[in-house]
């Protein structure tokens, strides 16, 4: 990472302000001190265009890290559907609560029509 942005005439302020992290949180990854999230460290590849691996970031050499990119993505994409899957049944909960509102009042309208 260091040799990234001195490379590329980065400060570190730059690169932190761009990740949308602390500048003090970046100079720890550069200085080795921590280890970031996998998906920072997606983020930083994709940020450096590849020069900064995810491996490199935490520590991995060749294919030890795909297992866990996948692992890390099953896990995020499993989470996503949790949550769509409730707010669904919250609106189809809502969506009964109208419906049953709407007959109920239709009911009383046909008994006050009908003689």
């Amino acid at each position: 990472m260091k040799d990234y942005l001195f490379k590329n005439n980065l400060s570190v302020k730059q690169v932190a302000g761009d990740l949308d992290i602390s500048t003090s949180y970046l100079y720890q990854l550069i200085r080795r001190e921590r280890k970031p999230s996998i998906e920072l460290a997606q983020r930083i590849e994709e940020y450096t265009q590849g020069d900064v691996t995810v491996g490199k970031l935490l520590g991995f050499e060749g294919d030890e890290i795909t297992p866990l990119l996948v692992e890390s993505s099953m896990e995020k994409y499993s989470k996503e559907c949790r949550e769509r899957l409730t707010r669904l049944e919250d609106e189809q909960s809502n969506f009964k609560e109208k419906l049953d509102a709407i007959e109920t009042r239709l009911s009383r309208l046909e008994s006050e029509i009908t003689p």
